[in-house]
């Protein structure tokens, strides 16, 4: 059997789908404190960052001279990564979440530019987790 709806309740159901999904959106985007937004912050990342290679990215590292506070990461992907802007996206989610879940454990004062390798499109979130903290551990011994 079907359920009909009045327009009232209708319009209720469509709001409440609305803002469940801002509120998902909040959970997939980083703080804006912890993000990189400017061209010149990407760019002196990795022009002058040190370079760090996981099985699923590649990573630079910088510390900058002027800068103190949170840590600040972007991620990066071209249209050569894929045609599919979904599944662009998919892969910048991904090592959103994977960032936001271990933001305790970077250092304050870093930026972070992560260039996620096309192979991630077939891996799952576990393995990409893995493997950034494997590449983290190397960051955090070197520096």
């Amino acid at each position: 059997m079907e359920k009909t709806f009045s327009k009232e309740e209708e319009k209720k159901d469509g709001k409440d789908l609305q803002l469940n999904l801002v509120r998902s959106k909040i959970f997939l985007m980083l703080k804006k404190q912890n993000r990189l937004s400017a061209d010149f912050e990407f760019n002196i990342t990795k022009k002058y960052g040190t370079h760090y290679e996981g099985k699923y990215f590649h990573c630079y590292v910088l510390k900058p001279k002027n800068y103190s506070g949170t840590p600040k990461f972007g991620i990066v992907i071209s249209n050569k990564f894929h045609k599919s802007a979904a599944k662009r996206n998919r892969a910048k989610r991904l090592f959103r979440e994977v960032i936001r879940k271990n933001l305790k454990k970077f250092n304050d004062d870093l930026w972070f530019s992560v260039y996620p390798k096309k192979n991630v499109l077939q891996a799952t979130y576990e393995k990409i987790s893995t493997d950034f903290n494997k590449t983290l551990q190397k960051i955090f011994i070197t520096n």
